[in-house]
């Protein structure tokens, strides 16, 4: 910062001393003597016009110098502004690396612990207004209920990554699972937590099918796949499972 202020004070100054000279130089070259003007005083004149001659390239002199001086330190504090971005930007790279690192052993810290069992209540899936949404489309209500949807069953399904989006026209909820499902135990009770959704879903007039697809790594970080499908042909029936891959 203070350099940057005493870059515009020597431009300020090389401007000041620039006008003065060149005020100085109009005056004597619009100087017109009289005819009868004495020798002696003509003299003094050209003395004074080759003085203020050798000022003028004094000042040129000085010019120069303050102009170089004034570059040299915009360049210097160009340097500087850089090298403090640089500084900047790997700091901001570090502290992402730190972040990365916190939530990896996060979900570390999560996967290890048990999952919890879906709640025999249920989630409250039928106070969503799914008439309302498969009967009028509505674009950012849907969104609004499947992102709420994935928030709440995220937790009984222990997996860092929960999608869920509903499509309309086929009546059919896909939810997508993805994340680190630690032990063995987990993984079983995930998908018994699967079959606990399916069931409450029956409450949902409008759905004819729920799809599941999962990416599962277990506590020796093998990558495990596990899908399946329920279906029903009738709003009042419940789901039955008709197809399952693992």
């Amino acid at each position: 910062m203070i350099i940057n202020w005493i870059s515009v004070g020597l431009v300020i100054l090389v401007f000041i001393v620039w006008f003065r000279r060149m005020v100085i130089k109009v005056q004597l070259q619009r100087l017109n003597l009289p005819t009868d003007t004495s020798p002696s005083f003509q003299r003094k004149l050209e003395f004074v016009k080759q003085t203020e001659q050798e000022k003028h390239v004094s000042a040129l002199l000085y010019l120069t110098i303050f102009l170089a001086m004034g570059l040299l330190l915009t360049t210097y504090g160009l340097f500087k502004m850089e090298e403090q971005v640089y500084i900047m930007s790997e700091r901001s790279n570090q502290l992402k690396d730190e972040l990365y690192t916190l939530k990896k052993e996060q979900r570390q810290i999560v996967t290890k612990l048990p999952i919890k069992e879906y709640p025999k209540k249920g989630i409250g899936l039928k106070k969503y207004p799914w008439d309302e949404l498969f009967s009028k489309e509505n674009r950012e209500k849907q969104y609004e209920i499947e992102s709420d949807l994935s928030t709440k069953v995220s937790s009984y399904f222990g997996l860092s990554t929960t999608l869920i989006v509903l499509d309309i026209p086929t009546q059919t909820l896909n939810i997508a699972l993805a994340g680190d499902s630690g032990s063995e135990e987990n993984r079983q009770q995930i998908k018994d937590n699967i079959k606990a959704f399916a069931k409450e879903a029956k409450d949902v007039s409008k759905l004819t099918q729920i799809t599941f697809q999962t990416n599962l790594m277990n506590d020796k970080n093998k990558k495990k796949t596990y899908s399946c499908t329920f279906s029903r042909e009738k709003a009042d029936e419940d789901f039955s499972l008709i197809q399952e891959d693992e």
